[in-house]
């Protein structure tokens, strides 16, 4: 994990900068390669930018104050009953049979409504709880980790499993 923001305005050049990283290593690969499973019969490029489309998606709702569960196609029991590995496995079967250009759109869109959502956020709205944005869910966590976790952290983790699958 990376060095939390202390200002807003770092927000997005860090999120923009781990995401052209990923875009590039995206470009450079073909539609065969991002559509190919993993040799273990894993994830394909296009599932792990799936996963990262959603969990985006998820966060961009919550800094509006909007279930974060509903931008992630889930309902509110399986979301607050499943652990991360669950949710991520139930994201995989809804994303893994479509199509590619519909999942690289989604993963554009998510990035456009969470840096949306950024832009209303003051430095003191980053350190206000989890819980002040979602208050059905108690944690008293600042939503910046939550931000910074689900956005270029995030990237950078799966651009490196990204990078591997594809060697």
């Amino acid at each position: 994990m990376s060095d939390e923001p202390r200002t807003k305005a770092e927000l997005p050049k860090r999120i923009e900068t781990a995401r052209a990283a990923l875009d590039d290593l995206i470009a450079g690969l073909s539609d065969d390669q991002l559509v190919a499973p993993a040799p273990n019969g894993g994830w394909s490029v296009k599932d792990h930018l799936a996963h990262l489309s959603a969990w985006e998606a998820g966060i961009a709702a919550l800094l509006r104050r909007r279930p974060r569960y509903l931008a992630m196609q889930l309902d509110a029991e399986t979301y607050l009953n499943t652990d991360t590995d669950g949710l991520n496995a139930i994201i995989y079967q809804r994303n893994k049979d479509r199509s590619l250009e519909d999942v690289r759109a989604d993963l554009s869109h998510a990035q456009r409504r969470l840096l949306e959502a950024l832009s209303g956020l003051t430095d003191a709205d980053l350190l206000k709880t989890y819980s002040h944005y979602q208050p059905d869910e108690d944690s008293g966590t600042p939503i910046v980790g939550w931000i910074t976790g689900n956005t270029y952290d995030h990237y950078d983790e799966h651009r490196t499993l990204i990078e591997a699958l594809t060697r």
